[in-house]
C-alpha cells in the first residue's frame, strides 16, 4: 500500500473513532492539539487537486479503486465484469457515516451508488458526468455490517448512458438507483 493510501486509511480510522469517542475532556483537548499539529504539517505542501485514478487506468481495467487516497470518502474498490460493476465493503461503514441511530446516512448511500455507476460508465470508455441520479430507499442500511454495491449499464443513446444500481445488505436491496450520465 502506498504511504498516501495508508494515511487515508488511518484518517478514516480516526474519523470512525472520533464519531463515538467518550474520552475525558483533557484527553480530548490533547487530541485536538495533535490533530491540528498534524494538519499544519500536511498543509505545508499541497496538490492543486485531489489525486484520482487516471482515466486511462480506469478504462478497461478489471478492477480499480476510486478515490482510495481521499480519506473523506469510504475506500471503495470496484470490479468490472460483463458490463456490470460490483464493490463490497466487508466490514460495512461505521458511525462516521451514521444517519438515524445504527443506520447509514441516506446521502452516503447516494454517494456510493453515484461513485460506482459513474465509474462503470467511465470503465466503458465514456468520460461522462452525472446528469441525474434517482434513488429509492427500500430499507434502512445498517452500520458496521457487510455491504455490496452493484450496477449495470442498461441503455446508451448518443451522449447519454443510463444505468441502474443497488446498495445491498445481504440479500436486501436497501437503496436502488437509476442514473443518467452525459458524455463530456
Amino acid at each position: 500500500m502506498s504511504p498516501r493510501r495508508d494515511l487515508a486509511e488511518a484518517v478514516r480510522e480516526l474519523a470512525a473513532v472520533t464519531a463515538v469517542t467518550d474520552v475525558a475532556d483533557p484527553v480530548m483537548t490533547e487530541a485536538v492539539a495533535s490533530v491540528r499539529a498534524l494538519t499544519a504539517l500536511l498543509r505545508e505542501r499541497q496538490l492543486a487537486d485531489v489525486p484520482r485514478t487516471p482515466y486511462d487506468e480506469a478504462v478497461g481495467a478489471r478492477d480499480y479503486g476510486w478515490h482510495l487516497d481521499n480519506p473523506a470518502l469510504p475506500g471503495l474498490s470496484m470490479v468490472f465484469e460483463d458490463g456490470r460493476a460490483t464493490a463490497s465493503i466487508p466490514a460495512g461503514l461505521g458511525a462516521a457515516y451514521a444517519g438515524p441511530p445504527g443506520k447509514l446516512h441516506g446521502g452516503v448511500g447516494a454517494l456510493l451508488l453515484d461513485v460506482l455507476l459513474s465509474s462503470l460508465v467511465q470503465h466503458h470508455g465514456v468520460p461522462a458526468v452525472t446528469a441525474s441520479l434517482r434513488l429509492d430507499y427500500r430499507a434502512p442500511t445498517p452500520l458496521d455490517a457487510p455491504l455490496r454495491i452493484t450496477g449495470e449499464v442498461v441503455a446508451r443513446s448518443g451522449r447519454k448512458v443510463e444505468t441502474v444500481g443497488a446498495l445491498w445488505h445481504g440479500e436486501v436491496a436497501t437503496v436502488e438507483a437509476r442514473g443518467l450520465f452525459v458524455q463530456l
